[in-house]
């Protein structure tokens, strides 16, 4: 019996999952929506949901917070797109990577489709996250270039929809296996230098997901064997100890709008700058010690010219962080930030170098060491957990506040209101709530995209 085989047999036996697990889920969820309310109204999210129109057509399913309606396919990557496109969704360690900006969009779509599949909901969501980062964590991290998540949520979307719609055991094979087979193909830098809105092809890799699926209960074969080249895969990692304990409960989030790898320094240049009382005008260097990844995969642009590359910009994100304080991150969505001369200046006095030790720990952790002088004073600080690790949480207030935070300049008051209450029903169990809020437009987001106004309104 192949891997997958053995996988998709897993995922049938299983008919729930633990309340630990499931409550993961809902934190999950309100940490998807509150990204995805900030990145409806960015350039990319309002492109991401004409597109999903314009290839999937009209359907049943809604683009959140808007008029649009769409397939259940279409809707799923709109939502993705608005979820992923600020950086700001959550991730796992183990695959170093963000399942929640896919799971989470793919699974409520597949509910606002069929809604007698609410009450499996939260536990197909933890599947997904199991599969797909087990998936992502049995490839070897450090000699293959599989730190882009969209080379397996597609994946984890599969698995969660499928378990969720109770697909046979060889429907969920077949559907992982074409899921990996037909990845979004990443390029060899990973990141590159031009800001883009493609970034991980998590939206691309959440509508193969749906597509594969479909292809697998219509008797399309897959490669079933796709698990089972030890070159690439270890199929003890992806199957040993499946169902005993849930990654989805050791989940990351964030609180700012930018590459998890730079999370540390801005940590330490918070905790240094509030320590010491410094405003910017005091830095005169700034030097980070961290892994690999870090130094050679970020672009690291000092000034960068598109909002999306300053979000894999670690001397940017300082300046910010030195200039305007770490809320400007919260989203990061003012272009005026690519020309603050102060946010500039403080990016040019940054120096981004490698440390063994800090490289050692990757990508078990993100660690990183800063420096900041201010003449002949240094001031040192070492962050082996920034702030949203499971070993530094963020708790349900926390992500709350987050939600606040982005809402505020989106939503309505009374809407903000309604929505913060349907999360809060969906905190306590009760998801219909939220997914009533997420279909409606009239009351919500005071700045969104209607399909009708496309004709008559610049976007």
């Amino acid at each position: 019996m192949y891997t997958s085989e053995k996988l998709a047999n897993l995922l049938s036996m299983l008919d729930s999952v633990p309340a630990s697990a499931s409550e993961a889920a809902r934190r999950s969820i309100l940490d998807t929506v509150s990204a995805a309310v900030a990145g409806l109204v960015t350039p990319g999210g309002k492109a991401g949901r004409e597109a999903a129109i314009d290839i999937w057509g009209q359907g049943p399913v809604p683009i959140w917070l808007t008029s649009a309606r769409t397939s259940v396919t279409g809707a799923a990557f709109a939502n993705s797109v608005a979820a992923s496109i600020l950086d700001l969704d959550d991730g796992h360690r183990a695959a170093a990577g963000h399942p929640g900006a896919s799971i989470i969009p793919a699974v409520l779509a597949a509910v606002h489709e069929n809604p007698a599949l609410e009450a499996r909901a939260p536990a197909a969501i933890a599947i997904g996250y199991e599969v797909g980062i087990r998936i992502a964590a049995s490839r070897d991290l450090r000699r293959l270039d599989t730190v882009n998540s969209g080379r397996w949520c597609g994946q984890a979307v599969a698995a969660a929809v499928g378990w969720l719609k109770g697909l046979p055991p060889r429907v969920l094979a077949e559907a992982i296996s074409i899921a990996g087979m037909v990845a979004p193909q990443m390029p060899v830098a990973e990141f590159t230098q031009v800001g883009n809105h493609v970034k991980e092809a998590i939206p691309h890799a959440t509508a193969n997901g749906f597509m594969s699926l479909s292809l697998a209960e219509r008797g399309f074969a897959g490669p079933l064997d796709i698990f089972d080249d030890p070159r690439h895969f270890s199929a003890e990692a992806l199957l040993s100890g499946f169902g005993e304990s849930w990654l989805i409960e050791t989940a990351y989030f964030k609180p700012y709008s930018c590459c998890r790898w730079i999370h540390a320094p801005i940590d330490g240049l918070v905790k240094i700058m509030a320590d010491q009382k410094l405003s910017f005008q005091d830095i005169s260097r700034i030097r980070v010690e961290t892994f690999g990844k870090g130094v050679h995969t970020l672009n690291n642009q000092k000034a960068p010219k598109t909002l999306e590359a300053a979000q894999f910009s670690t001397p940017f994100c300082l300046g910010v962080t030195a200039s305007r304080g770490p809320e400007a991150l919260l989203p990061m969505t003012d272009p005026g930030l690519l020309k603050d001369h102060a946010a500039l200046l403080i990016a040019s006095l940054v120096e981004v170098v490698l440390d063994k030790e800090m490289d050692s720990y990757f990508s078990a952790a993100v660690p990183a060491r800063i420096s900041v002088s201010c003449g002949d004073t240094v001031f040192t600080e070492t962050v082996m957990a920034p702030l949203g690790e499971p070993t530094n949480p963020m708790d349900w207030d926390m992500l709350f506040q987050k939600f606040h935070r982005l809402a505020y300049h989106q939503m309505r008051p009374g809407a903000m209101v309604d929505m913060q209450n349907a999360l809060e029903q969906m905190r306590a169990g009760h998801l219909a709530p939220l997914l009533a809020e997420l279909g409606h437009f009239q009351e919500n987001c005071s700045a969104v995209f209607r399909p009708e106004m496309r004709k008559t309104k610049n976007l």
